[in-house]
């Protein structure tokens, strides 16, 4: 007998991921977090590719229950299947000997905007080079974590010190850039 549950597709990921151009500082504008994850603020992740163990060290950063609460920091090695290309397939390990899936769903052709899911769609992150995200950018990956099978009403987006996560484009050219909206998605 079986579970009786039915079973997801696995997530879409992209084809393959230039290391180089992937490692730096993303700013975690969109989360379905973890445990530690929760009550965070000024999340980032910062990404170091270490030559020597052919990993990526990851440092996530935060700060505790305040945006100037204490601040944290979670260290991680991001394995990736390949160097200078990874697949869209990696693992991450929080601590030895745990390794758990990192699926890269999307990424910017630039590499400013990127998503990370996992299997189960328990976490998602949507993260960016900048803590702001064009909302047209941040609504796609949105709309393709719905798509295969996420309940994006679980999605928080974390406050950040330096401006609103989601930026909406000011389409009229006499606007002064002062005035350019920047709030938060609303349903």
């Amino acid at each position: 007998m079986g579970s009786g549950g039915s079973k997801q597709a696995a997530l879409r990921t992209v084809e393959k991921v230039n290391i180089d151009k992937f490692v730096g500082k993303w700013y975690v504008v969109g989360v379905i977090p973890t445990y530690f994850e929760k009550g965070a603020y000024n999340p980032c992740e910062n990404y170091t590719w270490d030559s020597k163990s052919k990993k990526i060290k990851v440092d996530f950063t935060y700060n505790a229950s305040s945006l100037t609460g204490k601040p944290k920091s979670l260290k991680q090695t991001l394995i990736p299947d390949g160097y200078p290309e990874s697949s869209g397939r990696m693992t991450v390990s929080p601590f030895w000997p745990v390794k758990v899936p990192f699926l890269v769903m999307e990424m910017s052709p630039d590499y400013t905007n990127c998503m990370i899911g996992y299997p189960t769609r328990a976490y998602l992150w949507i993260m960016s080079r900048q803590p702001a995200m064009d909302k047209k950018i941040y609504d796609s990956y949105v709309e393709s974590a719905k798509e295969q099978g996420y309940d994006v009403s679980k999605i928080l987006n974390p406050e950040h010190n330096d401006t609103a996560q989601i930026k909406e484009k000011n389409t009229d050219s006499n606007a002064p850039a002062a005035e350019e909206a920047q709030k938060m998605p609303t349903e």
